[in-house]
């Protein structure tokens, strides 16, 4: 995908993509769903429960999976996923890689997926809500709740702070503001879901379905600048004298920023286009040029490869709270926006130790299924598309 890649600014950590084997002893292969698609709109609002031996615990971005051989009351053995949010809350519910294993029998609750495929997608409501459970295969009692929490809501600012408030520096020893650090995503920010459309974007936007439409979904696409930077995942920033390096968790996206003016090494338009940074003040200002017709969030709205970001990113610290970092972006789009639209983030600052998980993305399971009926196995092909992104 040259030229039409991360550009040379961007570097791509590999997605784990492949074909797993299918064999008799049970490795059944995992369908999984990309991080970034709207839950409301991808699945109905219908519930549906199911039962049966977990395959596979996926725990990893962007949606944590539950691969399950179920059967029917006729012997016929269909693989099902059972997909939630990503690892981040997980890991605050206190969930780790080990919480399920394979060879446990679970009882499922969730929402049916629109096309009736063989997945369904649990809520908080759900995995707080005793609606995962194991049970004993042999006569259906009870063996455990898997989750069971009051605590369902992301914590405010105050809530998160821990007792000792950690200390860091409002700015480096030469004066630059210092975003150095590991900054832990929020909800907080504003406008990622109301752009100023003129009337023909906006009437592209009404027919817009994410079950169909959203690459990142359907494909597992790389998502673009909009889309990566107003994430609402841990960011790592990494200051050094001539550049700046952002780190995403989701999408597993690292941007190298230059600070000494250098001009675009391609023509080309990429994903995240080309940048010119500099320090103003107490902030880093990032203006990006040659970016391609995107989707800007699971959403949709679409930009034009006409179109160019400043990314603002400053501290924001309060007294008793924990340091935050705010990420303001004015986009300028000619083709699709009637004027400029701002976006931004709110993540705030953790001196603990903190792994990004790995992104393991799989095209959805849109009724593609591997059946078991008695001795004889049926399998239904499907081929994953490994991409392998330019550094």
């Amino acid at each position: 995908m040259v030229g039409r890649g991360t550009g040379p600014s961007v570097e791509k950590k590999l997605k784990l993509c492949g074909i797993q084997a299918v064999c008799l002893a049970g490795a059944l292969a995992a369908g999984n769903i990309q991080a970034h698609h709207t839950s409301a709109a991808v699945f109905s609002r219908d519930d549906i429960e199911i039962e049966g031996l977990v395959t596979e615990f996926n725990f990893k971005n962007p949606h944590i999976n539950i691969i399950l051989a179920v059967t029917d009351e006729n012997g016929v053995e269909t693989e099902w996923m059972a997909t939630g949010p990503g690892p981040t809350p997980f890991r605050r519910w206190g969930w780790t890689p080990d919480t399920i294993q394979p060879g446990q029998h679970l009882r499922i609750f969730g929402r049916k997926s629109r096309d009736g495929g063989p997945m369904l997608l649990m809520e908080a409501d759900d995995i707080h809500g005793g609606r995962i459970v194991e049970l004993d295969p042999a006569d259906g009692t009870v063996i455990r709740t898997v989750s069971v929490s009051s605590t369902v809501s992301r914590p405010t600012r105050q809530e998160a702070a821990p007792t000792v408030i950690p200390t860091l520096a409002r700015r480096h020893a030469d004066g630059r503001p210092n975003l150095e650090g590991m900054w832990l995503g929020s909800r907080e920010g504003l406008g990622r879901d109301n752009p100023p459309f003129n009337a023909r974007a906006a009437a592209e936007q009404a027919r817009f379905d994410p079950f169909t439409d959203d690459p990142a979904f359907t494909d597992c696409a790389d998502a673009g600048l909009v889309r990566q930077a107003a994430t609402i995942r841990p960011l790592r920033i990494l200051q050094h004298d001539d550049r700046v390096i952002l780190e995403y968790e989701e999408f597993a996206a690292r941007r190298v920023i230059n600070l000494d003016g250098r001009g675009p090494e391609t023509e080309d338009h990429t994903l995240f286009g080309h940048h010119t940074a500099h320090y103003d003040g107490d902030a880093l200002v990032i203006e990006t040029t040659r970016l391609l017709s995107n989707l800007s969030g699971p959403l949709g709205n679409s930009l034009s490869d006409q179109i160019t970001t400043v990314e603002t990113y400053r501290r924001i610290d309060e007294a008793g709270t924990l340091p935050a970092i705010e990420m303001r972006m004015i986009i300028t789009d000619p083709v699709n926006l009637t004027g400029p639209w701002e976006v931004g983030t709110v993540k705030y600052y953790t001196e603990d130790p903190y792994e990004f998980v790995e992104v393991d993305c799989r095209v959805p399971y849109r009724g593609v299924r591997i059946v078991h009926r008695r001795d004889e196995l049926h399998v239904l092909h499907r081929v994953l598309h490994c991409r392998h992104v330019p550094l």
